[in-house]
């Protein structure tokens, strides 16, 4: 089981359902931002310009670093600690369904206690840790010093909470996972889930611990990760996806217009 969890086929047919519908709302909205967006019929695009902006202003947010380094922070963990999660899942999904578990990758990355198992475990702590801090930064922006100047994808309150919630929901599944099994040295690469389940073996009595199921609070988070997808395309979240093109696309046709009038 490549993410300690063997999926059901209902869990196959809801994702299906899940992406089609994803597709859908994605397809729309790149219809409509083709559509409302002139074409520039002055430049051509350029490969370095983008490819600069994608490190620079995209990938480490320079341009907001300058305006604030408390919204950089922010920022940077959310963005960063979202792809890093997308990114572990879709290694695992892959895994677990195109390469076969004998292959020496497989082995290297799967077979208990191995380095590449280490490694995810803590990959998959470390980026949801970046989700909870960012999104703990922009709650009390919210709610505590009530911020006026928010951002767009800040300003969305739903896809705030339900980042936090799936990454903490993540975190009380490998709680909870870690609960029932013995003492091992590999724990301490789990560092948050880890740190939980001796919080939850204190503060929890040992019955109602025993009837935690590690099954059951997978499915809850799955069903928040899922619901978050349904709403990605159709909310304010959408602007993850599109403002990073809108940043390639302005600073190629800005380099442009420098070279044009260099010439």
């Amino acid at each position: 089981m490549y993410m300690y969890y063997e999926a059901q086929w209902s869990l196959y047919v809801l994702t299906v359902i899940t992406m089609v519908i994803f597709f859908v709302g994605v397809y729309a909205n790149i219809y409509l931002m083709i559509k409302g967006k002139a074409k520039s019929l002055m430049f051509k695009s350029n490969p370095g310009a983008m490819l600069k902006a994608l490190i620079v202003n995209v990938i480490f947010q320079r341009k907001l670093l300058k305006q604030s380094s408390l919204r950089w922070f922010m920022h940077i963990s959310i963005f960063w600690g979202f792809m890093g999660l997308l990114a572990h899942t879709t290694f695992l999904a892959y895994y677990a369904h195109f390469v076969s578990p004998e292959s020496a990758s497989a082995q290297f990355f799967f077979t208990p206690h191995s380095a590449g198992r280490l490694f995810l475990d803590f990959w998959g702590d470390f980026w949801g840790m970046l989700i909870l801090v960012g999104c703990s930064i922009a709650i009390y922006r919210r709610y505590v010093s009530k911020t006026q100047q928010l951002d767009t994808i800040l300003a969305d309150t739903l896809a705030v909470w339900l980042l936090f919630s799936i990454a903490a929901t993540g975190f009380f599944c490998e709680a909870v996972r870690l609960v029932h099994l013995p003492f091992s040295p590999d724990n301490y690469y789990s560092f948050l889930g880890y740190g939980l389940s001796k919080i939850l073996k204190v503060v929890i009595p040992p019955n109602p611990l025993k009837a935690l199921k590690y099954t059951e609070q997978v499915r809850t988070h799955l069903i928040l990760g899922i619901f978050l997808i349904l709403y990605i395309p159709f909310s304010k979240m959408w602007h993850i996806f599109v403002s990073p093109i809108e940043v390639l696309l302005d600073e190629s046709e800005e380099h442009a217009r420098k070279v044009a009038y260099e010439q």
